[in-house]
């Protein structure tokens, strides 16, 4: 079936949801997140500027989430952050957004991520977002987070988008990736047994920009044996500027990786991976005035389309929206522009979308 086909009708189909009735009551804690985190499921991804939030701002944007329907959120358990200095851990920053969120009654998605300046590959020793340059030790971090969130965090993702340059510094490298992600699966369930682990979210991604595209990059990990190391695979289907219905004409080259992501799912019945799901831990698109930027408008069909995807598709999702709330008021700064709140948090139409669907397939709904 063709994944053009497939989203444009659920465009249409969906092309007019109700907005949320008031009163709409805040979501419940989930008793399980492992269980509650099933395919029409909706949590949020408010960014790497939600653990530098005041008191009250974190506050406000998890009961934003919450009462728009959000099981869990997900949040950066940034080895750079926590270990700035090697065999120095200070866990504060994590802690903080843990507590909060866990105290709303939501699940947390940690993404291990980020290595610290001593512990970068020396090629890209001064670059933030450079690989580890030995992937045991990474995994010895994933497992020390693991360990200490044992009781809160259930949910895990390894890396951020390592299919890119920008996030995988000097390059993306499917040997190294598949490395750390055997090595970070083994130490979180060692740690936790329950735990699910799911693969760094695949973005838009091309040769000539210095990334991997998706579909390739998940081949290789299969060649390498590691994607048994995923208890689901990611995909950051991000369309921006146009919708996941519009077919590029080179694929997740020309920068839609929604359309990879019936691709990837046929890798995965052909690998007889047919039970692993694909996660959308990145679902979004920004809005502005900025070169890539689409309209506010554009931006709530986009969600739409996306999350409608998963209904009927039990292989498909959890999806986190990306982000919550703006990061900035500069509308010419495309990453400030992702939220489906502005900063000042009024709402774009995007949230009612959002809100809409979590009625129609509340937490706890299951796969």
């Amino acid at each position: 079936m063709g994944v053009c086909v497939v989203l444009t009708a659920f465009l249409v189909a969906f092309a007019a949801l109700s907005p949320l009735r008031p009163g709409l009551a805040a979501a419940q804690a989930p008793t399980n997140c492992t269980t509650a985190s099933g395919s029409t499921q909706v949590g949020g991804s408010p960014g790497a500027l939600f653990g530098g939030l005041s008191d009250a701002d974190l506050a406000r944007e998890l009961e934003l989430a919450r009462d728009a329907g959000m099981f869990a959120v997900r949040i950066d358990v940034d080895w750079s952050v926590v270990e700035p200095v090697r065999g120095n851990r200070d866990w504060g920053v994590p802690d903080r957004m843990v507590d909060a969120i866990t105290a709303r009654g939501m699940c947390v998605l940690g993404i291990v991520t980020y290595a610290p300046e001593w512990a970068r590959v020396a090629t890209a020793v001064e670059e933030e977002y450079g690989r580890p340059a030995d992937p045991r030790r990474f995994a010895e971090f994933a497992g020390a987070a693991a360990e200490r969130y044992r009781d809160r965090i259930s949910l895990w993702e390894v890396w951020n988008e390592p299919n890119l340059s920008t996030y995988f510094k000097p390059a993306p490298d499917p040997v190294v990736y598949a490395l750390m992600l055997r090595g970070a699966h083994r130490a979180i369930t060692r740690a936790n047994p329950d735990a699910v682990v799911v693969s760094g979210g695949m973005a838009p991604g091309s040769a000539a920009g210095g990334g991997i595209p998706a579909v390739a990059f998940v081949l290789a990990l299969y060649e390498l044996g590691a994607v048994r190391y995923a208890d689901a695979l990611n995909v950051h289907p991000f369309t921006f500027p146009g919708l996941p219905s519009d077919a590029p004409a080179a694929g997740d080259a020309g920068g839609n990786s929604a359309m990879v992501l019936w691709p990837i799912r046929d890798v995965m019945v052909a690998r007889g991976d047919a039970a692993k799901p694909v996660w959308m831990t990145a679902v979004g698109a920004p809005t502005g005035s900025a070169e890539g930027a689409v309209s506010e408008d554009a931006q709530a069909t986009t969600v739409r389309i996306l999350l409608n995807a998963t209904v009927g598709n039990s292989w498909l999702g959890p999806s986190f929206v990306y982000a919550i709330r703006d990061n900035g008021t500069d509308e010419s700064v495309l990453d400030d522009n992702f939220g489906i709140v502005r900063r000042d948090y009024t709402p774009k139409p995007a949230l009612a979308e959002v809100r809409d669907f979590t009625r129609r397939y509340p937490p706890n709904a299951g796969r």
